[in-house]
């Protein structure tokens, strides 16, 4: 068995391809963004959690113990928060 490295892995929300009643539902105010990096920083594959949100788009920056389940579990943690089904979020996010 070989234990994958942590990655840095970027998993957003744009302007250009994400409708505005989506990036509505998950903007993180700022005053927020203290609580959202905890809860993610909770996660089980999550190290470490940044949090970018703006009118048009929204970033989270996440230090993950292994990429597949770490997007997984923001994403699926992004359904919860906002209350979208994790597929339509799915179908619109961008991963790096």
């Amino acid at each position: 068995y070989t234990k994958e490295k942590s990655s840095i892995v970027v998993i957003g929300l744009s302007v250009h391809t994400t409708p505005v009643e989506m990036r509505e539902k998950l903007a993180i105010p700022e005053a927020e963004w203290p609580r959202a990096i905890g809860e993610l920083c909770n996660l089980n594959h999550i190290e470490e959690a940044a949090v970018l949100s703006t009118c048009n788009r929204m970033e989270i920056y996440v230090v993950a113990l292994s990429q597949h389940r770490g997007v997984k579990e923001v994403t699926e943690w992004m359904s919860n928060v906002c209350s979208l089904l994790y597929l339509s979020i799915n179908l619109f996010e961008f991963i790096f």
